[in-house]
């Protein structure tokens, strides 16, 4: 049976309603599963960086690991434990840093300051610089939207999140 409101017929309508609405409903659901996906992401890199730090601080003090943990172990413990859920897990780049600006000398850090292949670029503000050593692991990751759509890159128009670097730095003292 038709309505018929003011003569005319609103057969139809909800239709056309539903089909004008879609497109809206589209990008909302893409919008959370990429944001959904970025969160994770930028949980991961957190993650893995701190895991880093730690087992530079902590990796000759364990029970099972007498030597002190090298940049290039803790670089390939990353990559191959923590990051690898990732989507492109290949692209993190893992950076260790050791700053010794302590007036003591042992072994640990001797071997650890031996073994460290990259510079510190960036100090980090210790108050008490004399005493400690400061342990850096940067992680940095590009992070691609897992449904990719139109983007208008001059004009700054994304439909969807643009590729994002995401870089997490944990820091912390050696004693």
């Amino acid at each position: 049976m038709r309505q018929m409101i003011g003569g005319k017929s609103r057969r139809g309508q909800s239709l056309l309603e539903f089909v004008l609405i879609l497109p809206l409903i589209f990008l909302v659901f893409v919008n959370i599963v990429n944001f959904g996906a970025f969160f994770y992401s930028w949980i991961v890199i957190c993650n893995a960086s701190r895991t880093g730090v730690q087992y530079m601080v902590l990796g000759g003090s364990s029970i099972n690991n007498p030597t002190p943990a090298s940049p290039a172990l803790i670089q390939s413990l990353i990559k191959t434990e923590d990051v690898l859920s990732l989507i492109n897990s290949a692209g993190v780049s893992v950076t260790t840093c050791i700053d010794n600006k302590s007036s003591g000398s042992d072994v640990y850090r001797s071997y650890l300051l031996a073994s460290t292949t990259s510079a510190c670029t960036t100090g980090v503000a210790d108050p008490e610089p004399s005493y400690y050593v400061v342990a850096t692991v940067d992680v940095t990751y590009t992070f691609q939207p897992l449904i990719a759509l139109w983007e208008f890159p001059a004009l700054k128009i994304h439909a969807t999140l643009p590729p994002t670097t995401i870089h997490k730095k944990a820091v912390m003292r050696m004693l």
